[in-house]
């Protein structure tokens, strides 16, 4: 029996944002972790901080359109199946369910046995994966996103804008951001062990090698560029994208790392690279988790999303997603400018002490848990 179960439609081993939740959650409860692995991933979980049950049922993924999306409804009826039964065996007082994707039978599972439901939504799910030319499908998703919403005992945001795309809030909703948590202890072993063999001006990205990421124009900005390497680390969504990008010879990918080896990496880097289509709405409201976590490793960003935030703490350089020279720029302006890299990084550290950090987060996390279960103790 655990006290509180987590359901992410992934391999939620990989998300940053479950990493942290059961990290916090853990301290107080006993936690499961329950996943899809759709790509029938090898490498077996280990070292992870609270157990995890995944569902190892290979399917389609990475491909968000309407056609795509009305097909998958059949794998993740098996899905959710699988997900109430498991939680029927393990009977969990909580169940945090991270999305739409996932919420319908953690949703019955709370009606049928009264237990309570937490709604976390990373990310609306129309708004990210339903064009907005599919009217009604955008529409009827976005509506039934709201009703489960209104049911759940607690809706979490991951920002203020995000949460006021509800048309309306539910009672008791809260928001917990994408902070970082701090790994900086961590930081002098990774470096000890090394392979850097030259001055080259380390970049990384960690996340989903997929489109709308703007991998394909940052691997053409640094092409043949002296000095200049990318380190990428995630899982491999468009192979043909993937094939693409690591073809180019400055670039090195490091396979899927669980997200604390993201952030050790990360912070073994000299600038962090995200950069995200804001075509799709929902990513030009919110805050990635890799925003703070360049805050957190003390480097500079190159991105394009969060630029009140950027700009009024001065920690990193803002690009436009299509503007392959603009990139190239940003890149050789950090490249040949160390001084300004380390005031950058320091601006950034010193916010993320100050405010942006997971602890405040987790604080909150804390109380949220602790009104749902007090009727049981």
């Amino acid at each position: 029996m655990a006290d509180v179960v987590i359901v992410r439609a992934s391999v939620g081993i990989y998300d940053p944002r479950v990493y942290k939740i059961a990290s916090s959650l853990s301290k107080r409860y006993s936690v499961l972790v329950l996943g899809w692995n759709r790509e029938i991933e090898k490498k077996p979980v280990k070292r992870y901080i609270v157990d995890v049950e995944q569902l190892n049922f290979k399917t389609p993924y990475g491909k968000p359109d309407t056609i795509h999306l009305t097909y998958m409804l059949s794998y993740f009826a098996i899905f959710w199946a699988w997900v109430f039964i498991r939680l029927i065996r393990h009977n969990p007082k909580v169940v945090h369910a991270c999305d739409l994707d996932v919420v319908l039978p953690c949703f019955l599972y709370k009606l049928i046995f009264r237990k309570k439901l937490v709604f976390d939504v990373f990310d609306r799910y129309a708004m990210t994966f339903i064009p907005a030319t599919s009217k009604i499908l955008y529409s009827a998703v976005n509506s039934i996103e709201e009703l489960f919403s209104k049911y759940a005992d607690v809706l979490i945001t991951i920002s203020e804008k995000s949460l006021n795309t509800f048309r309306k809030k539910p009672k008791n909703s809260a928001i917990i951001m994408n902070y970082a948590t701090d790994v900086a202890s961590d930081f002098q072993n990774l470096h000890e062990h090394e392979d850097k063999k030259d001055n080259a001006l380390r970049l990384v990205y960690t996340g989903g090698i997929k489109k709308g990421r703007c991998l394909e124009n940052i691997t053409v900005a640094i092409n043949n560029l002296k000095g200049v390497e990318l380190i990428i680390a995630g899982m491999i969504v468009d192979k043909e994208l993937f094939d693409q990008i690591i073809s180019i010879p400055n670039v090195k990918y490091r396979g899927s790392l669980y997200p604390k080896d993201c952030l050790v990496l990360e912070a073994n880097a000299d600038v962090m690279i995200a950069i995200y289509d804001l075509k799709v709405y929902w990513n030009s409201i919110t805050t990635a988790n890799k925003i703070f976590e360049a805050m957190m490793c003390s480097i500079p960003i190159i991105t394009n999303v969060s630029p009140e935030l950027v700009k009024k703490l001065d920690f990193g350089i803002m690009v436009d997603y299509d503007n392959i020279a603009e990139i190239r720029e940003a890149i050789i302006l950090l490249r040949d400018n160390a001084d300004l890299r380390e005031n950058l990084g320091s601006n950034g550290r010193k916010a993320f002490l100050e405010k942006y950090n997971w602890t405040k987060m987790e604080e909150r996390l804390f109380q949220i848990y602790e009104d749902l279960v007090k009727e049981y103790n």
